[in-house]
C-alpha cells in the first residue's frame, strides 16, 4: 500500500478536477495552493464536500451517515492494479454506516480520465460491512462497463461533476 506521499499525484489530480467549484480560493494564489497540496496539507476529500455542497447549495456536515445536510456522502477514488497486476478497479470504502447517495469522483490514471458515480443506498445497503465496492476497469484504464459484479456499478455513471450535483 502506498503511503500519503506517494500518493500526493492522486490527490492534486483530484482537486484539479474540482478546484473551480471552490469559489471560495478564486483569489487565493495558485502557485501557494500548489505548493500547499504538494506539501499534503490540503485535506482534499474536505474540499471535495465543500465543492459539493457549493454547487448543490447544501451543507457539509460530515457525520458518520453522511458529509452533505441533503444526506449523500462525498468519495474519492482513484483506480488502482491489484491481485498481482490482473485486476484493476476504483475502490470505494468506508461505505458501512452511509445512508444515503454515494457521490464519487473516480480517477483513471493511465488515460488522465475523471468519472463520477452517484450511487443509491439501495444498490449499496447490501454489501458487508467489511467489504467495499470495487469499479471495474480493464487494464488498460478503459472502463469494463460489461462486468460480472452483482451490481454494475457503471449503471450510476453520470456524466460530470455539474450532473453528480444534481437530483439532491
Amino acid at each position: 500500500m502506498a503511503t500519503k506521499a506517494e500518493n500526493l499525484h492522486l490527490d492534486i489530480a483530484h482537486f484539479g478536477a474540482f478546484q473551480k467549484y471552490l469559489k471560495q480560493l478564486e483569489k487565493l494564489d495558485q502557485t501557494t495552493i500548489l505548493a500547499m497540496l504538494k506539501l499534503g496539507v490540503v485535506e482534499v476529500s474536505t474540499a471535495f464536500e465543500h465543492a459539493l455542497a457549493n454547487t448543490m447549495g447544501k451543507t457539509v456536515i460530515s457525520q458518520d451517515h453522511a458529509d452533505l445536510s441533503c444526506g449523500s456522502d462525498a468519495k474519492l477514488t482513484s483506480v488502482r492494479t491489484y491481485s498481482y497486476g490482473r485486476s484493476y478497479g476504483a475502490p470505494i470504502r468506508s461505505i458501512k454506516n452511509k445512508t444515503g447517495d454515494l457521490l464519487v469522483q473516480c480517477y483513471e490514471r493511465k488515460l488522465n480520465k475523471f468519472y463520477y458515480f452517484r450511487i443509491p443506498n439501495s444498490a449499496y445497503s447490501h454489501i458487508p460491512p467489511s467489504s467495499n465496492i470495487d469499479i471495474p476497469f480493464e487494464l488498460n484504464g478503459t472502463p469494463r462497463r460489461i462486468n460480472h459484479c452483482a451490481v454494475n456499478w457503471w449503471d450510476f455513471e453520470v456524466p460530470s461533476f455539474k450532473a453528480l450535483c444534481k437530483g439532491a
